[in-house]
């Protein structure tokens, strides 16, 4: 078939500083590493990163039967088994070291971005003009979610193998020839997108807009060649929706088509914003809740309709333009809610592959002014254009690498995100933690979704501070969103806490009934009410029941048990939080969580020889303290030396008090800590 290539690039000129091309590569290696290496410090939040690497049992140990299931079976709303893989590396390379499981992240982005620099070469027909896309695209602050939060994993191992295929198809599709070997990488390559995100099986329909705007006219070739990449596309669509839909990440459209479309004017709207000026990001859009304003439902059904024009207008005239809007607007079509209903109706991290597209053209509407007709053939003079086109480009790269720095910092704790979140959704003044006495002083409480609320509830829960997470969850029962499930759940133990039972299974019964992810949680749930009850028999079933259905999602029941543990340590019942610390030991018995409020349980139900056994095993590195325990190594320490003061052991509690200040000499409760060795040494230097 006739192929040709993309306008402009059949001379390339020798550019000055770029003419090596190993120098633009390394110079947005150097770029990015610098903008992103405070990511480093971003920690495994309480947001679907540490059930993505530490509750799937698939990555406990590498193994043919895993692999297997990684490669055949859904976990957690999701089929992805590429990225699910590089999980599985992480966890056989880094072991629990979080940076670790950055730095793959990272190199993935980065690798990303190198392969769009090259692609951006080709369509542009210089590097010069390459670099500043890719810059822009790298640097970009809508980036920030998907570079920084580990459970987005997906977006950037999907990115990598995205670029590379649009490499691939961009040099299949350019030659003279049919060259089934590039062919079948496209192809490949293009499978490995899909199966890192199924955000990537909008792949074959990018294609056919490059041979829009890049060939002479669509031949019969150009249509049947995209038959395969269409078979793998619905092959991934079907796996990934019965994926989430098992796990009901989606749901059924419920708004009426007017009021629909409506609100994809407004989301579409803010994310064209977004893509030019990231500015007022948040991890969670509350843009479902109102409706829309008639302007900016305008504005974006305006942009909309410009874009699409644009496209045709330009892909004669300004091919690389062209294929820019194309590629933004391409991937936007796969999560704007037009038919199924995602329950995140808009999010940071699906701007990534769109930004592609908007980096790519407008360096592509300004390459005709900054190198006029005849410019690969001649030095083009220079001109006062050149230079503000010049200067316009790094001011926007610092622009959004100074926001881009800025914006990781929100990540580098749970608090400080949702209370970022919190913060945007109230109009809430100020900077730093959101605490219950700020929400309860909104007038917009009752309006927040409760999904920011509980977030917040979660990070000081997993920071310790019990009180400001009990006050936060005392507001979520007032909002209008509490309907959701995990907030029914606080309702529920709140119910049983009052001695109403009934009441708490009544809300409980129809989450355990549902296929959300709380549900074995609920079920478990529903196990301790029962036996609160005295129903043993109903009571033993429900647990058994809830832990097989964790099981069934590929997740251990740990957490859940501990969850309900927990609840009964703090009411002062030791023997059933013993009980229920013990079946969650059992599900992970080399995870050092359960084992260490097992053992706090155990020492105030009077078994301390037994709480000491665990706490040994914690510290000879037995048992592994993963990163999300609310504990350090340190604290393990400071129980120890509670546990010998109780059995009489003053040597022995010294020895553990001094070790905490020998592994932490600047200790926060270094004071209390000197007090403690100083009143356990007294009695000793007043005897005989």
């Amino acid at each position: 078939m006739s192929k040709s290539k993309p306008k402009g690039r059949q001379n390339p000129p020798r550019d000055n500083v770029l003419r090596r091309p190993w120098i633009g590569p390394a110079a947005l290696v150097l770029l990015t590493a610098l903008v992103y290496a405070r990511s480093m410090l971003v920690p495994v939040h309480d947001w679907d990163d540490y059930v993505y690497i530490f509750r799937d049992s698939r990555l406990e140990h590498l193994s043919g039967a895993n692999l297997l299931r990684i490669l055949t079976k859904p976990f957690f709303a999701n089929f992805h088994p590429i990225t699910t893989l590089t999980y599985a590396f992480d966890r056989a390379v880094w072991g629990t070291w979080v940076p670790g499981f950055h730095i793959t992240q990272l190199a993935f982005y980065i690798a990303g971005v190198v392969g769009l620099y090259f692609l951006f070469a080709r369509l542009l027909g210089w590097r010069p003009g390459a670099f500043v896309a890719a810059a822009i695209f790298a640097t970009h602050t809508i980036h920030v979610e998907s570079v920084a939060w580990l459970a987005s994993r997906k977006d950037v191992v999907c990115l990598f193998f995205y670029a590379l295929a649009l490499n691939t198809y961009v040099r299949y599709a350019g030659s003279s020839s049919v060259r089934w070997g590039t062919y079948v990488s496209t192809f490949v390559l293009s499978a490995a997108a899909m199966l890192s995100k199924g955000y990537a099986v909008v792949l074959p329909a990018v294609f056919f807009a490059y041979d829009l705007c890049f060939s002479g006219r669509i031949t019969r070739r150009q249509i049947l060649d995209k038959l395969p990449f269409l078979a793998i596309a619905a092959v991934t669509i079907l796996l990934t929706t019965n994926a989430q839909d098992r796990d009901s990440a989606l749901i059924q459209p419920g708004l009426p088509l007017v009021a629909r479309v409506a609100l994809l004017a407004k989301i579409f709207a803010l994310y064209v914003g977004h893509a030019l000026l990231p500015i007022r990001l948040s991890a969670f859009y509350a843009v479902g809740g109102e409706p829309p304003e008639r302007s900016i439902v305008f504005i974006g059904a305006l942009l909309g309709m410009g874009l699409v024009a644009g496209f045709f207008s330009l892909r004669r005239k300004n091919p690389a333009a062209a294929f820019g809007i194309a590629l933004f607007l391409l991937p936007l079509a796969t999560v704007m809610n037009f038919f199924f209903t995602l329950r995140i109706w808009m999010t940071d991290r699906y701007l990534l592959f769109p930004t592609i597209g908007s980096s790519l053209a407008l360096v592509a509407l300004a390459t005709p002014l900054f190198r006029p007709r005849g410019a690969d053939r001649a030095p083009a003079r220079r001109s006062p254009a050149r230079a503000w086109l010049a200067g316009a480009a790094i001011l926007l790269i610092g622009f959004y690498s100074i926001l881009t720095f800025a914006r990781i910092v929100v990540w580098t704790s749970s608090v400080s995100l949702w209370s970022d979140v919190l913060r945007k959704d109230l109009d809430l003044p100020g900077s730093g933690p959101v605490t219950a006495q700020d929400l309860s002083g909104s007038s917009k409480i009752g309006l927040v979704a409760n999904g920011p609320l509980m977030g917040l509830v979660h990070a000081y829960l997993w920071m310790g501070n019990s009180v400001e997470a009990g006050k936060v969850a005392a507001l979520v029962g007032g909002t209008a969103g509490a309907g959701a499930d995990d907030s029914e759940l606080a309702l529920a133990q709140r119910d049983l806490d009052a001695g109403k039972p009934e009441d708490a299974l009544r809300r409980l019964t129809p989450i355990s009934q549902g296929k959300t992810w709380v549900a074995p949680l609920a079920t478990i749930w529903i196990g301790a009410v029962q036996k609160a009850m005295g129903n043993e028999e109903a009571s033993r079933q429900s647990i058994r029941e809830g832990i097989e259905r964790y099981h069934k999602s590929g997740q251990p029941a740990t957490d859940g048990l501990i969850h309900v543990g927990t609840a009964a340590f703090r009411h002062g019942d030791y023997r059933q939080a013993v009980e229920w610390y013990g079946l969650a030991l059992q599900e992970s018995p080399k995870e050092a969580k359960a084992a260490f409020h097992l053992g706090r349980a155990l020492e105030e139900s009077g078994d301390v020889p037994r709480a000491m056994d665990l706490y040994k095993r914690i510290t000879g590195g037995d048992l592994v303290i993963l990163p999300d325990a609310q504990f350090t190594i340190l604290d393990v320490y400071l129980q120890m030396a509670v546990a010998a003061q109780r059995i009489g052991h003053r040597q022995e509690a010294i020895g553990y008090f001094e070790e905490v200040l020998r592994r932490s000499p600047d200790h926060p409760k270094r004071d209390a800590i000197l007090a403690q060795i100083k009143t356990l040494r007294a009695p000793a230097a007043a005897g005989p």
